[in-house]
């Protein structure tokens, strides 16, 4: 067995365990079991490039389980686990394409696939899977788990330990990561924590505090350490400006010179946003974001690979970019929302338009469009527009 990650029977034996105590506390009517999550279809209509008409099908069926035992008074262990069936034209023609989802980023290897064939397969991960004890102001939490440092909504240069993409819309629930946290709560308005995130070498590991208060009725957050061979310092914020939102968060990276005495160039990533809702349910968005080391031409984009290997470092190619969402709820069944990143260098942009729609209780229909535009050797330039239909059912 591999001394850095789990073998994949050590989850699926976890799951056995977490269902046949579930059942059995269930027949007993115990109360500290509780069980929730949802089934979801998702179906992806596209073509391999902007001037082909022939059209590509994919399908996704996800299952999620959230399981929180309460063994004692201060305990708690809460498993998360996403089951996907892939199946459709993706997995023909992307090589690897199984082995890709595959692949788990945390210390622990808890995500494997049950079987594959030449145009499915059917994925399982853990991206929670922890254990809390809480006594008086003070949280510890190990395992996987959500680390969310962030404060804006799109883009969080603070959210050093899991960052999320904004064009994966199907993941609410947002990744985790294999830690340590302990949390001290002086106060109601303030917080202190220390994270440690495993790794197998020193460089592969996260050392990392940070501490929340609030001053000028500002949430103001300082955070630093040393993430992942980055010497980290950052600054965030949220607050409200005339009734509207108002947040923002800064973060320096910096790597420490080596035994020659070379070092790599100092990096600033931050970000900036406003939002207001009118009394009518009129709700407006906008946000920037600056990346001292982006280009502002020839600027690469990779839609898979943003999704799957993001951090806090490369949350935009572009040294800059700009966001706008307008949203409306039309009635009490329908939602509609549009949204669009904007780059200021090639004029180029992506433009989501969606609408949610309430069948009944628990049951929801979401259609969604991911659109590109822009020239050659643009950021969003020779992209295929994507189109989404999703049902939803929670449990």
């Amino acid at each position: 067995m591999n001394a850095k990650k789990l073998k994949w029977h050590t989850s699926f034996l976890g799951v056995l365990i977490l269902l046949l105590a579930f059942t059995q506390s269930k027949a007993q009517n115990d109360r500290s079991w509780e069980i929730g999550g949802y089934v979801k279809y998702l179906q992806t209509v596209t073509s391999l490039s902007p001037d082909s008409s022939e059209l590509y099908i994919d399908n996704l069926v996800h299952n999620r389980l959230n399981f929180n035992w309460y063994p004692g008074k201060n305990w708690k262990v809460h498993a998360g686990m996403r089951n996907r069936l892939f199946y459709g034209d993706f997995v023909k023609i992307l090589p690897g394409y199984a082995d890709l989802i595959a692949e788990d980023m945390g210390y622990f290897d808890l995500t494997f696939n049950w079987f594959e064939g030449d145009a499915y397969f059917l994925n399982t991960t853990f991206d929670r899977l922890y254990v809390d004890y809480t006594t008086g102001k003070w949280q510890v939490k190990v395992g996987r788990q959500r680390v969310n440092w962030g404060q804006n909504l799109v883009w969080n240069p603070n959210d050093v330990f899991n960052a999320f993409s904004y064009f994966d819309f199907d993941y609410e629930e947002r990744p985790g990561t294999d830690a340590v946290r302990i949390q001290y709560y002086p106060s109601f308005t303030s917080k202190a924590e220390f994270v440690y995130q495993l790794g197998e070498t020193l460089e592969e590991s996260s050392f990392m505090g940070l501490y929340r208060f609030n001053k000028w009725e500002y949430d103001i957050q300082l955070l630093g350490g040393y993430a992942l061979d980055d010497i980290v310092a950052g600054l965030g914020w949220s607050g409200h400006i005339g009734g509207a939102g108002f947040r923002g968060e800064a973060t320096y990276f910096s790597i420490p010179a080596n035994e020659e005495g070379e070092s790599r160039d100092e990096q600033v990533v931050a970000s900036i946003s406003g939002d207001y809702t009118f009394k009518n349910s009129l709700y407006l968005h906008a946000s920037a974001i600056y990346n001292s080391k982006g280009d502002t031409e020839n600027i690469q984009f990779n839609y898979l690979g943003q999704q799957l290997s993001l951090s806090a470092k490369t949350l935009t190619p572009s040294r800059m970019e700009l966001f706008y969402q307008m949203a409306y709820q039309i009635s009490p069944l329908f939602y509609g929302s549009a949204s669009m990143i904007y780059n200021p260098f090639d004029a180029s942009f992506f433009m989501a338009p969606s609408l949610s729609v309430s069948m009944m209780d628990n049951l929801e229909l979401y259609l969604i469009a991911q659109i590109f535009s822009g020239g050659d050797r643009s950021q969003y330039g020779g992209f295929s527009n994507l189109y989404f239909w999703r049902m939803r059912w929670s449990f």
